[in-house]
């Protein structure tokens, strides 16, 4: 096992608390966008999650076993970027676009940036895209349907750590 796969391994147990049932794999047509367009500050991530509750240590006690979740982007540099779109398009930085692993958080129910003073908000619908992180923990990927980034977050204090998304 590569390196990579075990960073994204060690990302999942320490942020949901337990190994994964899992390891798969996107469609064969996915790949991560080589530029993309700057839409703004990152304001919020919405996310369904089936990790650890990091206060009690517990489950959630919930009918499918997931909890919402909201991270407010607390941290000054964290943006958003779009694969298509308006703003300013740049290059995807290297240790992005060619992540050889990334770990599943749960599912995007949403997000809000900043883009000229106009907060924007997605949100999303079923089947929900997936919310993962680079196995660095610096990047936050939405894909849909393990084929298509629809965003990518990063910049800032931008991390992935046990307790959860910080940043």
């Amino acid at each position: 096992m590569d390196r990579e796969v075990k960073k994204a391994i060690a990302i999942y147990e320490g942020f949901h608390r337990f190994a994964p049932k899992k390891i798969g794999e996107f469609h064969a047509s996915f790949k991560m966008p080589s530029k993309v367009n700057v839409q703004g500050k990152a304001v919020d991530i919405l996310y369904r999650s089936d990790k650890i509750d990091p206060e009690t240590l517990k489950k959630p006690k919930t009918r499918n076993g997931m909890q919402d979740y909201i991270h407010d982007h607390d941290s000054k540099g964290v943006k958003l970027y779009l694969p298509r779109g308006p703003g300013e398009t740049i290059e995807t930085p290297d240790w992005i676009r060619d992540a050889g692993a990334l770990s599943m958080l749960g599912f995007c129910l949403g997000f809000k940036f900043d883009r000229d003073g106009k907060v924007i908000e997605a949100k999303g619908t079923k089947p929900l895209p997936e919310l993962y992180t680079t196995a660095n923990g610096k990047c936050l990927v939405i894909v849909q349907d393990k084929r298509d980034v629809l965003a990518l977050v990063w910049g800032g204090k931008l991390d992935v750590e046990p307790r959860g998304i910080v940043g």
